[in-house]
C-alpha cells in the first residue's frame, strides 16, 4: 500500500513538473519595453530577411536602439524589445519605447536587430538603421543576413 501511494505521489509530482515546463516553453517571453512609460517616445519598424525559410519555433528576434556616440557602453542601450514570432511570416514589427530626456541632438542614434534561436545567432543586422536625430526617421525597415561561420 505505502509502495502505491508513493508511486502516485511521483506520478503526481511528474505530471506537474511536465505541465510547468511545458507552459514555460509556449508562453512567449516577453520584451522589456512592451509596456510604454508615461511620457515615452516608439521607435518603430520591421525586420525581415531574404532566406526563403521558416523560423524555428523557438527562434527569438532582438530589436535594440543604441547611442553609438556614447562612451559609455552601459548607458548605450536606450531600449530594446525581444519578439517571438513564433508561426508569424517576415516581417516581424517592433516598438521600443524610450525616455526622450535621454536623447541628445548631437548624437546618432542606430537600431540593430537579430534573430537567435536559444544561444546559436541566426540572422544579424548588417546596414546601419540611423534614428532619430540628423534627420533620421523615427521608423526603419531592417534586413537582417544570415550568420555564417567558418572553421579553419
Amino acid at each position: 500500500m505505502i509502495k502505491r501511494m508513493l508511486l502516485t505521489g511521483m506520478f503526481a509530482a511528474l505530471c506537474v513538473v511536465i505541465v510547468a515546463w511545458h507552459t514555460a516553453i509556449a508562453l512567449p517571453p516577453s520584451g522589456r519595453d512592451s509596456l510604454a512609460m508615461p511620457g515615452a517616445q516608439i521607435v518603430s519598424g520591421t525586420v525581415s530577411y531574404r532566406e526563403r525559410m521558416e523560423l524555428p519555433q523557438t527562434a527569438l528576434v532582438h530589436v535594440e536602439l543604441i547611442d553609438v556616440s556614447q562612451k559609455d557602453p552601459r548607458k548605450a542601450m536606450l531600449g530594446e524589445e525581444t519578439i517571438w514570432p513564433a508561426g508569424v511570416k517576415p516581417p516581424v514589427t517592433f516598438r521600443i519605447s524610450y525616455d526622450p530626456t535621454r536623447m541628445d541632438p548631437g548624437h546618432i542614434y542606430v537600431v540593430r536587430a537579430r534573430i537567435t534561436d536559444g544561444e546559436k545567432t541566426l540572422f544579424v543586422s548588417t546596414a546601419i538603421s540611423y534614428v532619430l536625430t540628423k534627420g533620421a526617421p523615427d521608423s526603419v525597415n531592417i534586413v537582417v543576413r544570415p550568420v555564417s561561420i567558418s572553421y579553419r
